[in-house]
């Protein structure tokens, strides 16, 4: 029972407040910061064959953020556009938000939410019991979110150096965000930037080598390899450690290739396509 209270989550903030503020918010469909978006967004999915179907938004607020739904939309708020520094952090944080629709995330957690409201509402718990219910299907979901964000970035990495992006700006940014945000990695639905950071920067490291060698002038960035040197240099040093790293970078790669592969359109029909069809179906039976 624990465990199916977890999986079945009645979290249903993060895409309901995205759905409520998308209604009323100040959207532009027009102007530098629109055609901005854009032609990141499409570049991104044209260089990476992926389907041509998303919608990419840009909302009129002070917040930096950005989210992805189920209708196959990207939505970028202006505060973002104004903390970015350049097209390549830009790109890195679009890129992650089509990782999070291509990996089926959005369809994942629109599920469980769906799933999971009915599902507690049918057990009729009250009190303690309901408090202690919703915590742990809570939890369940930020446990799950977490992974997602890796996953994400990851692919988000990938899709960039496709489509002739700057991977290092994905590196960049997410130690921008890290030193004005909190690191607290328990209770957060995004892990510590510190560690996501430096997941990626590994993942440059062994996957594409020669990214990483190149120029690039960015005080975040520059920041952030006062943190990562110590590390790479202690690990490179530790035959026995080294080894692991590049197990582990070996078996991720390998993964992250296989995942590729299933994005691309197949017969007509793309493995995004399918994904939004099945959430369709599991949504329409709820009504």
């Amino acid at each position: 029972m624990k465990k199916i209270l977890t999986f079945l989550a009645i979290a249903f903030f993060a895409l309901q407040l995205s759905v409520a503020n998308a209604a009323t918010a100040t959207v532009w469909t027009s102007g530098p910061n629109f055609e901005r978006v854009n032609t990141i967004g499409r570049n991104l999915l044209t260089k990476n064959n992926l389907p041509n179907n998303i919608k990419f938004v840009v909302q009129q607020s002070d917040d930096i953020n950005a989210f992805a739904n189920i209708e196959g939309e990207v939505w970028v708020f202006t505060g973002l556009l104004k903390f970015v520094t350049n097209d390549d952090e830009l790109a890195a944080v679009i890129a992650h938000e089509i990782g999070h629709i291509v990996n089926h995330h959005v369809a994942k957690q629109n599920t469980v939410n769906t799933l999971g409201g009915g599902f507690l509402s049918w057990l009729g718990l009250g009190g303690k019991a309901q408090t202690a219910a919703t915590t742990a299907a809570t939890m369940g979901l930020l446990k799950m979110s977490r992974t997602d964000e890796y996953e994400s970035d990851i692919t988000g990495t990938d899709l960039m150096v496709v489509a002739g992006y700057n991977p290092l700006g994905m590196v960049s940014m997410l130690n921008s965000l890290n030193a004005g945000g909190t690191t607290v990695d328990f209770l957060s639905t995004h892990p510590a930037g510190d560690k996501r950071t430096m997941n990626v920067w590994d993942y440059l490291n062994y996957t594409y080598p020669a990214k990483t060698k190149v120029t690039y002038d960015n005080a975040s960035f520059k920041k952030f390899m006062e943190y990562a040197k110590p590390i790479v240099d202690a690990r490179n040093a530790d035959p026995k450690k080294l080894e692991k790293f590049n197990k582990e970078q070996k078996k991720l790669q390998e993964k992250r290739i296989a995942q590729m592969q299933k994005y691309q359109k197949a017969n007509g029909k793309s493995a995004w396509d399918r994904s939004f069809n099945a959430i369709q179906i599991i949504n329409s039976l709820g009504q």
